[in-house]
């Protein structure tokens, strides 16, 4: 078995592209692990994970033994981590995981006083540590260039540039996206059109979320749709929900202003105008206010992200209920 890491930081803002990273280094790693995964974000941090660390698997069975979300965690632990940290166990590979934003600029947001620990710093030197920004129109090329690589497809003129544009900054999301352009390709060719048009069905859903808002009709689908995708996602729906909604902001922003670098796609545009002139500056502001403060009151601990989306539904049902009877 190749030589696996003595500890690994995986440190990226997706969900997602944070387990296909781990599953990657087992699988270099000669595989055969065994995974533990504990939480950094519960109401309680588990004991159990400092006991996962020192004690030997059924069988003697190599095990991974995984931190999720752990950027929250105070100073205590990150310098009660030092002793684990300071020798290679066989049978316990400590992987931590930190999600926090990552900044353009400045880089992932660290817990404060972690860079200045020396594990972190041989993690460094040694390659121990992964740091990604998530999918960002600098990484979704490469990306989707392997992807296509990896199963014999190529792209057509204009479609790689189109995609990168389009497809979301969500590695769950991007994938299923991806999975629709694989079957849908013609002699092994993804066009700039088919790459469109995937994309005109993608925003579809989040446009048929919100025309039925507007409509008033069936409530209860509407938070069926919202509460099924939640209760379907491992990691909280909330902040996925949140950058689509944010995008669909956006694009109704331009479509009101008849921004010249608007590029959605004219059956698009033709669907969504008219809802964005029925909401105008206001309804549009409103709507980023509403996400903005889902957002804030989840990442200061004043809500769940379960209550923080309950609450943007219900303010969102509000707010177009304010829409219909202006119109």
């Amino acid at each position: 078995m190749s030589q696996r890491p003595g500890f690994t930081f995986l440190v990226c803002p997706d969900p997602e592209m944070v387990k296909r990273r781990l599953e990657q280094l087992m699988a270099a790693s000669g595989g055969g692990f065994a995974r533990q995964v504990f939480w950094g974000d519960a109401d309680e941090f588990d004991p159990a994970w400092w006991q996962a660390l020192s004690t030997v698997s059924l069988f003697a069975q190599p095990k991974a033994v995984v931190l999720r979300r752990a950027e929250g965690l105070g100073a205590d632990f990150w310098e009660k981590l030092a002793r684990p940290l300071s020798g290679f166990n066989e049978h316990a590979w400590p992987v931590i995981c930190l999600e926090g934003p990552h900044d353009p600029k400045k880089g992932p947001s660290l817990p404060k006083g972690l860079a200045d620990r020396p594990y972190w710093k041989v993690g460094q030197q040694k390659g121990w540590v992964w740091i990604s920004p998530g999918l960002t129109e600098e990484t979704l090329g490469p990306l989707l260039r392997q992807w296509a690589q990896s199963r014999n497809l190529r792209f057509g003129k204009g479609a790689l540039s189109e995609l990168t544009r389009l497809l979301p900054r969500n590695m769950a999301a991007a994938s299923a996206e991806l999975e629709k352009l694989e079957l849908a390709a013609v002699d092994g060719e993804i066009g700039a059109d088919l790459a469109g048009m995937n994309q005109v069905e993608a925003d579809l859903d989040i446009f048929g979320f919100l025309k039925a808002l507007e409509e008033g009709r069936d409530p209860a689908g509407v938070w069926r749709t919202v509460f099924g995708h939640q209760l379907s996602s491992d990691d909280g729906f909330l902040f996925q929900f949140l950058a689509i909604l944010a995008r669909e902001y956006r694009l109704m922003w331009q479509l009101l202003h008849d921004d010249p670098e608007c590029k959605a796609h004219p059956y698009v545009r033709k669907l969504k105008a008219p809802m964005a002139g029925r909401l105008g500056p206001a309804g549009l502001a409103k709507m980023w206010d509403l996400a903005m403060e889902a957002e804030c009151s989840v990442k200061s601990g004043r809500k769940s992200p379960d209550q923080a989306l309950e609450m943007l539904v219900a303010e969102l049902h509000v707010l177009f209920a304010r829409v219909r009877g202006r119109n």
